[in-house]
């Protein structure tokens, strides 16, 4: 049996309370549903965070490791050019060495980069 004051309702009321029930569980699970959508974006911003944090320590390192390269690179164009300088005020650096090694030897000088800008680099007499 019904308790008492359910019995006392009219259809109309009945109605309006099963229809006020029914708004309180939609509104109850419309809030549940943009809670969960609210921890999903916070996750999913603390993920793109983490990534762009990632992707910039990265970049970092690529470009300290391309300067790292770069300057390794031009220290032994440096010693390549003190080398040269040093051969060529050597004593007896004058003396007359056949057409052959001198073409072999500008052949491998000319092939470093601190030598390909120079003249005799520039035409090379064939082999």
């Amino acid at each position: 049996m019904l308790p008492r004051f359910l019995r006392s309702l009219t259809p109309l009321a009945i109605r309006v309370i099963i229809g006020l029930v029914l708004a309180l569980l939609l509104a109850g699970f419309l809030i549940l549903q943009s809670c969960q959508t609210a921890t999903t974006a916070k996750t999913e911003a603390k993920l793109a965070t983490g990534q762009t944090g990632a992707a910039i320590a990265s970049g970092a390192d690529a470009a300290n490791t391309v300067g790292a390269a770069s300057a390794r690179a031009a220290a032994t164009d440096r010693t390549t050019m003190e080398n040269a300088d040093e051969i060529r005020s050597a004593p007896g650096a004058d003396a007359a060495v056949s057409d052959g090694v001198h073409a072999a030897g500008m052949r491998a000088l000319c092939k470093r980069a601190s030598y390909r800008g120079r003249p005799e680099c520039l035409q090379q007499p064939s082999p």
